[in-house]
This record gives structure tokens, C-alpha cells and sequence, in this order.
């Protein structure tokens, strides 16, 4: 018999009967390095017969034994990790889907320090920023897509309405001057005044105190728009591209005559837009992001001082003027027009530029264009 294993253990067995006729068992075996042998011993037939099961058994336990004690487990396998690939960047992240809508929806919205910081002022695709009473400004902002909080609401300006006549779009307010009243009785404007007609497009909310908690959404503003059959529209008033002319990084307007109330207007170029800055605070959403056009105009308009009125500018934004225009970095000078209350305003930009850039667009109405500051260093000073 021969037991597999590292260690060879050998055992052969010869059962034989002699001439005396008595059983013969011979035996031998074998280990590594030792020879045993047994031969010719008599024994009676049962005898040799259980000898020699004894001796099998007892040969196949000790070849086990030696097998067992001498074989080497085989050791489970190691997990090889594979060899590192070339690492992938990090994704940006997704940016928010923007849900275009059919047309313009304006907005009168405060901009008063109470009513700071604004909400969805960062979406709009406009906003003309007139001057209102005590030096401070009122804007009206524009959104093309949907924004699920707009304001603070507040007042209209006569300005303000006679631009939102000429664009024939929903126009939403909070009440308004008897001049900006007067243009909406006598010309069908698309007026949703919170106090008069369009309560339902509006909230108010317990975070601040009125008249800066007025608030609004493109939702409600479409669904007040289709109660009333205000059709909407999509102005195209001014040209697209990239502006030629001489740089320009820094901007600043004074809005106010008062030095005890200032209203400092100001604008760094960074990062392809004109990042906001008021009295030398970011400007910004209530979300905390920064408000930064991607282009800016200054257009001079009529301004007349009236006294005895509780509305102390008045401005016509009907007719023509001069403007300046801001976008990649550099200025260059144009004009404005709009003759009649019912036409839409028209931006030209003069023959040394060919258009602005995309994205939002901010409109400034001033008295004086000679005011307006203009650097061609971001370190104006």
C-alpha cells in the first residue's frame, strides 16, 4: 500500500502457507530514512488473518496521521486590490433646471435698507433702477423664468410705468404715486396691484414688518395674468454681442443729494459680470448670493425736482437720450429712445460696439451721465 503525502510511508503484506502448512505473514514496511522487515512468522490461520486486519488498520491510521500532520493547508487566497487608474475629477454639480416662461412678468420691488436683502432679484433677466424720494431708489426687475419668491413688492413710480406700458407685459405693484395711477386709468395697463385688483398674486410674510413682507412668484403672477386675459410679451429692446469700446472695471453712482442719507451705487468687473456693491456692502440675495449683472446701462433721462409733492423726482422716459453702455470689461457710449408712451424703449449702442453681452442687464435712470464714475482700473482710487 502506498499513502500519499510530502512524506512517502510504504506497507506491503504477504499472507502465504508453508509446507507445514502453517500461515505465513510477511511484512514490510517502510519510512523515510528506516526499512523494517518481518517475515516467515507462523501463525494460525484466524491468527494471521486478524494480524493482519489489526495491521492494515493500524498502518492506514498511521499513514493518515503522518499525511495530516505533514500536508500544509492551502492558504486562502489574497485579495489583490487592481492597480489605481487614473483618478476621476469631481463633477461639477448639476446646476438648477430654469423653467422658461411664455413672456416678461414685471415687478415693483423696494430698495430701501429695510426691504435689503431682495428675494429672486438674482433671476431677473432686467431691472431699471429709478430714483424714488429721501435718496433712495425703487427697481423694477423683469423675470423670463420661473422664481418662486419675488420681492419685497412695493409702489410703482411713474417711470417705472411708463416703461411697463411701452412693453405691453404684466406689470405687478403695490399701490403707486397719483402720477403712476394716472397713466394706468387712462391706458389699459396690465396693472395686478396687490391693494386694488390682484390681492390673490400676493403674500405677506412674518419675517419682516410691512410695507417690506410684500411678496410675489412667477406662479401666481401667470395664473392672476390668465384670470385676466393679459396677454404677455417678450421685449426685444436691445442688440446682443460683445461690446468694443475702452475699459471700464469700476462704475459708481450717487443716487443721493443727501450726504446723511447716501446711496452709493458701485460695480467691480469680475469674472465676466459687475459684481453690486451698495454704500460698500455686497449686494445680495436673500439666499446670500451676490447680485452681479452681466451688463449695465446709464441712460439720461429728463429729471425735474418738483416742490410740494410728496414724490420728490420726476422723471419722462419718453422721447430720446444719451446712454452708456458696460459689458466684457469696457465702456462705450450710445443712445436711448422711446417716442411715445406706448412705444417700447430702445437701446442703440453707438457704431464702436456691436451689443452686449447675455445674462442680466441692469437699467439705471439718472439726471446726468457727467456723473456717473467710470475707472479703468478696479483700484479707482
Amino acid at each position: 500500500m502506498d499513502h500519499g503525502g510530502k512524506e512517502r510511508y510504504t506497507a506491503k503484506y504477504t499472507l502465504s502457507v508453508d509446507s507445514k502448512g502453517e500461515w505465513i505473514v510477511d511484512t514490510k514496511t517502510e519510512l523515510p530514512g528506516k526499512l523494517h522487515t518481518k517475515t516467515k512468522e507462523p501463525y494460525s490461520r484466524r491468527r494471521a488473518l486478524l494480524l493482519l486486519a489489526v495491521t492494515l488498520g493500524v498502518s492506514l491510521m498511521f499513514s493518515l496521521h503522518l499525511s495530516g500532520c505533514t500536508r500544509r493547508a492551502t492558504p486562502p487566497p489574497v485579495a489583490v486590490d487592481p492597480a489605481p487608474g487614473p483618478e476621476t475629477p469631481p463633477s461639477e454639480p448639476e446646476a438648477p433646471e430654469v423653467e422658461h416662461l411664455e413672456g416678461l412678468f414685471l415687478v415693483s420691488i423696494g430698495n430701501n435698507p429695510s426691504g435689503r436683502p431682495p428675494s429672486g432679484l438674482k433671476e431677473a433677466a432686467v431691472v431699471f433702477e429709478v430714483p424714488a424720494e429721501g435718496g433712495i431708489t425703487r427697481l423694477m426687475a423683469g423675470f423670463s423664468t420661473k422664481v418662486g419668491k419675488i420681492g419685497p413688492v412695493r409702489s410703482a413710480r411713474k417711470p417705472l410705468v411708463q416703461l411697463a406700458v411701452g412693453f405691453d407685459t404684466p406689470f405687478a405693484h403695490c399701490g403707486g404715486s397719483d402720477d403712476s395711477f394716472e397713466i394706468i386709468r387712462t391706458n389699459n395697463t396690465k396693472s395686478m396691484d396687490d391693494i386694488y385688483s390682484a390681492g390673490e398674486c400676493f403674500w405677506r410674510s412674518n419675517d419682516r414688518s410691512a410695507p417690506d413682507n410684500l411678496y410675489t412668484s412667477t406662479d401666481k403672477l401667470i395664473q392672476g395674468a390668465a384670470k385676466r386675459s393679459f396677454g404677455v410679451s417678450i421685449p426685444d429692446f436691445y442688440q446682443v454681442g460683445t461690446l468694443s469700446g475702452a475699459p471700464a472695471l469700476y462704475i459708481a453712482h450717487e443716487f443721493s443729494n443727501s450726504t446723511k442719507y447716501p446711496n452709493l451705487v458701485e460695480y467691480r468687473y469680475q469674472s465676466s459680470s459687475y459684481v453690486r456693491l451698495i454704500n460698500g456692502q455686497e449686494h445680495v440675495n436673500d439666499n446670500g448670493e451676490s447680485i452681479a449683472p452681466a451688463a449695465l446701462v446709464f441712460l439720461q433721462v429728463k429729471t425735474t425736482y418738483p416742490t410740494g409733492k410728496a414724490i420728490e423726482v420726476d422723471m419722462d422716459v419718453t422721447g430720446q437720450g444719451k446712454a452708456l453702455f458696460f459689458s466684457n470689461g469696457v465702456m462705450c457710449e450710445g443712445t436711448w429712445e422711446k417716442p411715445s408712451l406706448k412705444d417700447p424703449i430702445r437701446l442703440n449702442v453707438g457704431s464702436n460696439g456691436a451689443g452686449l453681452e447675455e445674462g442680466m442687464i441692469w437699467i439705471h435712470l439718472v439726471p446726468d451721465l457727467a456723473k456717473v464714475v467710470v475707472s479703468e482700473s478696479l483700484d479707482h482710487r
